[in-house]
């Protein structure tokens, strides 16, 4: 499983981007963020990242395998949708394709791998085959009893 735990650093595997520059002429910044640094931060690009004040972002932290595992998804999911909007505006450059492409695929695995334990997360899901109807069975955010 190729897990990307919220507590790793991405930042070397994710190089710059050719066309940030464009964007943003900040001199240290056409690099981007890793994924939960990106997803804490509200963007995934480090040139267009400007902190407010003194604020930091809070750090988040799982309290069981079933958060991890939607954090990973959800921090994939926001970079996922970081470069494809990127790409929305600048669609030949090759290496954000590159990024989204592999962004997406750990998304795809990611998402396969908690639906395999835990059941489906989206309506057009393949676990959604089964009689009862799988979110019926599970247990909601608000539903305190259940915990």
């Amino acid at each position: 499983m190729n897990n990307f735990n919220y507590f790793d650093d991405f930042n070397e595997t994710f190089l710059g981007l050719t066309n940030l520059n464009n964007i943003n002429n900040k001199s240290n910044s056409n690099m981007l963020f890793g994924p939960y640094e990106g997803y804490v931060n509200g963007n995934l690009f480090r040139n267009l990242y400007e902190q407010y004040k003194n604020y930091q972002p809070a750090r988040l932290i799982p309290k069981n395998e079933k958060e991890e595992m939607l954090l990973n998804l959800n921090q994939m999911q926001f970079a996922m949708h970081e470069m494809n909007l990127y790409l929305d505006v600048f669609p030949n450059d090759s290496n954000a394709m590159n990024q989204f492409i592999m962004f997406r695929n750990s998304y795809n695995e990611l998402l396969d791998n908690f639906q395999r334990k835990y059941g489906a997360i989206n309506i057009n899901s393949e676990f959604l085959n089964n009689a009862p109807f799988g979110w019926a069975m599970e247990s909601w955010p608000w539903d305190w009893r259940n915990l």
